[in-house]
């Protein structure tokens, strides 16, 4: 009797697995982190490295609401972010609209002007949408701490629509909005 829960069991997790489509998430958290001193902190826009247009944009709005939804850090408003970061680039004569490495003495500015102890950045890997291969949304994030430099958490998380069941038996693809979300959350998951 309970070889028969077990097998049940196992085709059903097996089932919702095919057709919930896959997800992959990967982090590292610094041993030496201390986050308790964190209050507020300001997501930086993410490098889009798809071929959608605004693929960071939404990766990062996402990420924002999930952040204040949580209610653990006071995070900067996207506009004053964006105008900081324009003075701060404008005055290292540093053309508007290029990806920019952001170093240790730039990381300090931030803090300094944005009041926050630690920024997010990261990147879109891959944001594509429904096609003969499902949906996909890849991203990496990462938490600095504006003082020093040191990144205190760091994730990638894979969300894809993918599944070779859903194609078998025809059921519709998850949408990438809603991937982005999984994707958002999984990440975030790994830090709070």
């Amino acid at each position: 009797m309970y070889n028969s829960y077990v097998k049940r069991g196992g085709v059903v997790l097996f089932f919702l697995i095919f057709i919930g489509g896959c997800g992959s998430t990967v982090r590292y958290i610094n041993p030496t982190a201390n986050f308790s001193y964190i209050k507020k902190i300001a997501v930086l826009p993410f490098n889009n490295l798809s071929d959608d247009r605004y693929a960071g944009e939404r990766i990062r709005n996402s990420l924002i609401v999930d952040l204040m939804s949580r209610g653990v850090f006071e995070v900067v408003e996207q506009g004053e972010v964006t105008k900081v970061l324009s003075v701060i680039f404008r005055e290292a004569g540093v053309e508007e609209g290029r990806a920019v490495p952001v170093d240790k003495e730039t990381l300090k500015l931030i803090g300094e002007k944005l009041s926050v102890q630690a920024v997010i950045l990261g990147s879109v890997d891959e944001y594509s949408g429904a096609g003969s291969g499902g949906s996909i949304v890849s991203i990496g994030a990462r938490m600095i701490d504006t003082g020093s430099g040191i990144i205190l958490w760091q994730a990638k998380a894979t969300e894809t629509s993918r599944s070779v069941l859903r194609k078998l038996i025809g059921i519709e693809e998850v949408d990438r909005s809603e991937l982005t979300r999984r994707a958002v959350k999984s990440a975030l998951d790994t830090l709070l």
